[in-house]
């Protein structure tokens, strides 16, 4: 009994495929017009996406550039001043022979 009834489930299965195939393939073809749009959509979303990466990743450069310009000018401004206390330490006939 519970072969038969599992074989005309299988077979009610079997037969139901081609039917919801033919409606899977109607879905899509109806859409068409809204998946192009959608399609569209996407890649401009995806480009505007790449676009901004790219902004983010030169605003990094640059500030790593100026960070860097930064650093050197505070190693220049600290060894002017080390300059600055080394000339003032040094007794005043020392500078002149």
């Amino acid at each position: 009994m519970k072969l038969l009834l599992s074989g005309l489930v299988c077979c009610a299965l079997v037969s139901a495929l081609p039917a919801r195939a033919a409606e899977a393939e109607k879905v899509p073809a109806g859409k068409s017009d809204q998946q192009v749009k959608l399609d569209q959509a996407i890649a401009q979303q995806q480009a505007e996406v790449h676009q901004l990466q790219g902004d983010v990743a030169r605003e990094e450069s640059r500030t790593h550039d100026s960070d860097e310009k930064l650093k050197q000018q505070d190693q220049a401004i600290a060894d002017l001043k080390r300059q600055l206390e080394a000339l003032k330490a040094a007794p005043k006939g020392a500078s002149h022979p």
